[in-house]
């Protein structure tokens, strides 16, 4: 994740990096990258999770079209859940915003803040996973596929609430968030 903050300092103009030698705009200048790369990370996740329910949605209408009807408003809840998580994710605040301080947050808070968003994305393609699996399951399969899908997504909800609390500094940020199940 250190490129893409290097990324968000090269991208800026000759004010910006004039302005970092006034007294004090450096800390302030370092905790809007910060931010900003947090912003973008959230970002990707949400273009993650944007393919994802366009693929369940594919899948709901290839259901109806097949006349499997059986699976249908339980697909349809799990896929109420990833838009409710990744408007979680979308509509995020920036935490608390001396979470963000140059002065309070160490490198290695950081670094787990990266590692905690890195699996994050992990459950998300383990969902898509699990979404690809419901498009050749059978009657006999689908109740448990649907089950442990719906499991995923929970647990992906439950990391986006860590993670929020995380930004907000009510838990440690060396926590890692729910694992997806094997």
């Amino acid at each position: 994740m250190t490129d893409l903050r290097s990324r968000i300092i090269g991208d800026e103009g000759s004010f910006q990096r004039l302005a970092s030698y006034i007294p004090g705009f450096a800390g302030y200048r370092e905790r809007g990258i910060r931010r900003k790369a947090d912003e973008l990370v959230r970002q990707h996740l949400v273009g993650l999770l944007d393919d994802l329910i366009a693929r369940a949605q594919q899948i709901v209408g290839q259901w109806a079209d097949a006349g499997k009807v059986a699976g249908l408003d339980k697909l349809d809840r799990v896929g109420a859940r990833l838009r409710r998580a990744r408007d979680d994710l979308r509509y995020a605040d920036y935490g608390y915003t001396g979470w963000w301080d140059a002065a309070k947050i160490k490198e290695d808070e950081l670094n787990n803040m990266y590692a905690y968003d890195l699996k994050m994305r992990e459950q998300i393609v383990a969902i898509d996973g699990a979404v690809q699996d419901l498009a050749t399951a059978t009657e006999e399969d689908l109740a448990a596929k649907m089950a442990a899908m719906d499991e995923q997504v929970a647990r992906l909800q439950d990391a986006i609430t860590h993670r929020e609390e995380i930004t907000a500094g009510l838990v440690p940020s060396d926590q890692e968030p729910p694992s997806p199940p094997s």
